[in-house]
């Protein structure tokens, strides 16, 4: 399990390659006008595009072979990277354990108080929450406002080989880009003129990564953050103010570890803030007073949000109250007859190696819908053996 794991960390890791939008917080009730347009069917083009999606079919056949999400979090994770969160929560691995608490003060400004004296902010979630990844980026785009100058994100790869886009987030760009609400993040940190940081080069191939559990590749990648934000952040830009995203570590040692080399590194004492689920949906963020400073499972944090459980929706799991997402059907052409069918939809504009707004594995006789904000869309389809059908052009309003 652990060398499948570490085999999508090379593929989106070392793969070669060439206005933020507003986060709604109500319930999204947009209507759609959805206009196909068929476009010309362009030649096959073998890239960390094919890569990625031969990898993704690779772990469908690893479930329908009778792999369990629940005993294994690295198939969790891609099954919900392929829209399927619906198949990882059947098997009851994703109950969130506190009950929501009274949302008494607004979370963004609270934090943003917080924050005015700040150099450093650390943010630490849960990188499989889709309603997590949803607040992180309302907090990023409240601290742009207050004056942060750089990004940080221990998922990131943006060296020559990610081929990185001043606007447009890249599937070549870490592993983190494999989801599309990450990718809504980095297109919301990328258009609000961050300096981005990444981990750097701190792996030395796919058989030295398999041989390292997940949480050690996290400790080391986070360490590798934290002398990337001293070196490239601080050292050239003594004024600046960074936020630093990482994943939630099942160990609180490194969680204080990390917290400890930035302020030894950078000489600055990071405000560290904490994400936990809460049960409830369709309620707000709110605060967590009695989470903080290392109590519960968000370890050595100064502040700690419960974010509501995620919704779901036609059987598409929705971030809820902070989301504009609306269900889109997929093209009848697009639907599975007898085999496993991957559809991405990407903005209308953006090139293959963006990515996608919206990834849906569907399964024989699955008839579930696309999620995307209002916007123009290209619609597109795969089977094992390549491109079912022309592209469709779809506007979401």
């Amino acid at each position: 399990m652990l060398r499948r794991a570490a085999c999508l960390t090379a593929i989106l890791l070392t793969a070669c390659a060439a206005e933020a939008p507003e986060l709604i917080v109500s319930a999204a009730q947009d209507t759609l006008s959805v206009n196909p347009t068929l476009a010309q069917v362009g030649p096959a083009r073998p890239g960390p595009v094919d890569e990625a999606r031969a990898f993704f079919f690779a772990q469908t056949d690893l479930y329908l072979a009778g792999a369990s999400p629940a005993a294994d979090g690295p198939l969790a994770d891609v099954l919900r990277a392929m829209g399927r969160d619906d198949l990882v929560a059947a098997e009851g691995n994703d109950a969130a354990d506190i009950a929501c608490p009274q949302h008494w003060v607004d979370p963004l400004e609270m934090i943003a108080q917080h924050a005015q004296d700040a150099r450093i902010v650390i943010i630490e979630n849960q990188r499989s929450a889709p309603a997590q990844v949803a607040f992180v980026q309302a907090m990023v785009s409240r601290l742009v406002v207050d004056g942060f100058t750089a990004y940080a994100d221990d998922g990131l790869t943006l060296g020559a080989g990610a081929a990185s886009d001043p606007a447009i987030p890249l599937i070549t760009e870490g592993f983190v880009t494999r989801d599309s609400g990450h990718g809504r993040l980095l297109r919301a940190v990328k258009s609000s003129g961050l300096n981005l940081v990444d981990a750097g080069i701190w792996w030395n191939g796919a058989g030295e990564l398999a041989s390292l559990s997940p949480d050690e590749q996290t400790l080391r990648r986070q360490r590798a953050l934290a002398e990337q934000v001293s070196r490239r952040i601080f050292w050239s830009t003594p004024g600046a103010r960074a936020i630093i995203h990482i994943e939630s570590s099942g160990d609180p040692e490194g969680t204080r570890a990390f917290r400890e080399d930035v302020a030894r590194l950078t000489g600055f004492e990071p405000l560290v803030l904490g994400l936990t689920s809460c049960s409830e949906t369709n309620e707000q963020p709110a605060f967590l007073p009695s989470l903080g400073d290392g109590a519960g499972s968000v370890a050595k944090a100064n502040l700690v949000f419960a974010i509501p459980r995620e919704t779901m929706k036609d059987g598409r799991m929705s971030p809820g109250r902070a989301s504009n997402e609306a269900p889109v059907d997929v093209p009848t052409t697009f639907l599975p007859a007898d085999e496993p069918v991957l559809i991405e939809a990407r903005r209308l504009n953006d090139p293959d190696l963006a990515v996608p707004e919206d990834r849906l594995m569907l399964l024989p006789g699955d008839r579930l819908p696309l999620m995307l904000p209002p916007g123009d869309y290209r619609i597109e389809a795969w089977s094992r053996d390549g491109r079912l059908a022309a592209p469709v052009d779809v506007n979401v309003t």
